[in-house]
């Protein structure tokens, strides 16, 4: 007999209307629902079928009378609100599933694939992957290259259902086999015998709940007439944008399986697949700031993109990384999976450049691996899910070190191409200025309150992106901090937050002033040998306050081969001090090798001094001061002004 049947739960558990499964996807469910159709399709793949696996979503209106045992079902809905009539919103969703039951046609997405193996073993009881798709929870048994390992992926098409509703349809790929069933995950309520049910029922064969799979029992509109799976969406939740939220979805995560050419998706009217991919892009995500699939997408085809392999990433398989350079890009990494989803989007990166990468896994180990320590939902790896999270989080890091490793090893650009040294380039006047290209040594001259022309101060620059503070020290007993606002664990020097005017100020402050108590911290001595710091204690004979901007840094390559970059440096205070320069990466910066170091307009050689320490170097604020730094070694890296004491 054919029917609806929700099975007697004994007077054991009751089930209520929040099922964890479902809710799991409730909070984006047509992305989720996305991610998870295109996923188990992909997994399904006929290997005897070279063509690319095709996923279809379309949404569709079945008359109310073809909708399968409707009178029943209303039964079943109404006996669910009389149950749960003193739970508000329980009893809200019946009443709505109701009306909708009420309409003349009901909205149905119909999700189809093609070149795929269908869902096998209909006809087998408790095996094969019709039984794990409509009876099991919790349980998948997929191998490495697949997507899902918890089995709670089928929940989403649920989420999507204002009827808590889906049918399945398939024919399989070696037998033929058609078969059809729908499931619904309502709430516990009495049956025709007064006895409490499970939440969950089935329409199908209610003797052992087993699926129709006589062809002529089959309402025509659910026949399959291809080899693969139907998913039919009950009373579906449509939006008027819905085909935009898939579209956007499909782009996002599946660009590399399409790209690949192991995915075409269809949604409505519109096709994505390898020959379109570019202009969908473009249409769906190049301005939307939340979808970054569109840089991906450039930095895995564009030919200027560089790439990495490594053919055995400790012992577990090969991995790929392409990265692509640009000031326009958002410093994020797609972590890609073997069959083509994007898991999630890497950051914190502490890189002097922007850039957009995709790193894939490709080998069967690291899949493996990976696939274990994903959450159900797929978008991101969490090392503690792992069975030794200490051995988890030492793969992970390893992996990590060594994408940055290849990001830090693409930090050179040609002479054509400065690199902007991230959080400075707002103060930067452009490299064709003409106010910027005297060529001449200026006499540095300072009124004294006498009119007396007074020596070049000392100045010494501190730039401490982590800290975000900046102490300049002028002359014998002035001291300039400088501050920037930064958002609280900020990782990036382009979190930090900026003055209005794009600049960074502060006040000097003399060494006996309020702030710091009547105390030079900096531990300097004046021209008579005499301490200025704590043995200083009450000299109040502080400078008047003014301001100080830091007006100009940059460093790029000019010739890689030779190891050789330019560093140009201007403030708005003229005088001469001492700097550093580092190696930056992701945990920190780390003193260059640096061999030797030429001022460029006059040629004279720089000293170099322990632990990195350039000078002295004299600065100006009407123009830049341009060093031409030779590192040891052919190394390529990026660099940074780092922090030096004097």
């Amino acid at each position: 007999m054919i029917n609806w049947n929700f099975p007697p739960n004994n007077y054991g558990q009751i089930t209520g209307l929040n099922d964890a499964g479902i809710e799991t996807f409730r909070g984006n469910p047509l992305d989720s629902l996305a991610r998870e159709i295109n996923q188990n399709s992909c997994d399904a793949k006929d290997t005897k079928n070279n063509g690319p696996v095709e996923v279809h979503f379309t949404l569709v209106y079945v008359p109310a009378q073809f909708f399968p045992e409707r009178d029943r079902f209303i039964s079943i809905l109404n006996s669910c609100r009389e149950y749960w009539q003193d739970n508000a919103k329980t009893k809200q969703f019946f009443e709505n599933a109701l009306s909708i039951m009420e309409l003349e046609t009901i909205p149905f997405l119909k999700i189809s694939d093609y070149n795929t193996t269908g869902l096998t073993g209909a006809s087998e009881g408790q095996r094969g992957g019709w039984h794990n798709l409509i009876k099991s929870v919790g349980s998948s048994d997929k191998d490495s290259q697949s997507g899902g390992s918890f089995g709670i992926g089928k929940h989403a098409p649920f989420a999507c259902s204002n009827l808590r509703t889906v049918f399945y349809g398939t024919k399989e790929v070696d037998t033929g086999t058609e078969a059809f069933q729908g499931v619904a995950k309502l709430v516990t309520h009495l049956n025709e015998n007064d006895e409490p049910t499970q939440g969950t029922g089935y329409f199908g064969m209610i003797e052992k709940n087993r699926p129709i799979t006589e062809t002529a029992e089959i309402n025509e509109l659910f026949r399959r007439s291809d080899v693969g799976t139907d998913i039919y969406i009950a009373g579906f939740n449509e939006k008027s944008e819905w085909e935009d939220e898939i579209i956007k979805s499909v782009l996002e995560n599946f660009f590399i399986a399409i790209l690949n050419e192991k995915l075409i998706v269809k949604v409505a009217d519109t096709t994505i697949n390898a020959n379109s991919l570019a202009g969908l892009l473009e249409k769906y995500t190049k301005k939307d700031p939340e979808c970054l699939s569109y840089h991906y997408y450039e930095a895995y085809t564009l030919s200027n993109r560089y790439h990495f392999s490594n053919k055995d990433f400790l012992g577990l398989g090969e991995i790929d990384l392409f990265v692509l350079p640009g000031k326009d890009l958002p410093k994020r990494v797609a972590m890609v999976r073997g069959m083509g989803m994007k898991i999630y989007d890497k950051g914190s990166f502490r890189t002097p450049f922007k850039f957009a990468g995709v790193l894939i896994a490709k080998g069967e180990g690291i899949n493996d691996f990976l696939r274990k320590i994903e959450p159900p939902t797929h978008n991101a790896w969490e090392p503690d899910r792992h069975e030794n999270p200490e051995e988890a989080k030492a793969i992970i890091r390893k992996l990590y070190s060594w994408i940055n490793e290849q990001v830090r090893s693409i930090t050179v650009v040609t002479d054509e191409e400065e690199l902007d040294v991230e959080g400075l380039s707002q103060y930067l006047a452009d490299k064709d200025d003409p106010s910027l290209e005297v060529q001449a040594q200026q006499e540095i001259v300072q009124n004294s309150s006498e009119g007396e022309k007074a020596a070049p101060k000392d100045i010494e620059i501190d730039i401490n992106y982590r800290k975000m503070k900046q102490t300049v020290f002028v002359g014998i007993n002035d001291s300039i901090d400088v501050y920037q606002e930064t958002a609280a664990g900020a990782e990036d020097p382009e979190d930090v937050q900026e003055s209005g005017d794009g600049s960074t100020e502060g006040s000097v402050r003399g060494s006996g002033g309020e702030d710091n108590k009547g105390q030079d911290t900096s531990g300097h001595k004046d021209q008579r040998g005499n301490s200025t710091g704590t043995e200083n204690e009450g000299n109040n004979s502080a400078a008047p306050s003014k301001n100080v901007r830091l007006v100009r840094s940059r460093i790029f390559c000019i010739d890689p081969n030779a190891s050789l970059y330019k560093v140009s440096i201007q403030t708005d205070v003229e005088g001469s001090g001492y700097i550093g320069i580092k190696v930056i990466g992701e945990v920190g910066g780390e003193p260059a090798p640096v061999k030797s170091v030429i001022v460029q307009q006059t040629g004279e050689s720089v000293i170099i001094g322990k632990n990195g320490k350039i000078g002295p170097v004299s600065f100006y604020k009407d123009k830049k001061s341009d060093l031409l730094v030779t590192l040891k070694g052919s190394l390529r890296c990026a660099l940074e002004v780092a922090i030096h004491a004097n």
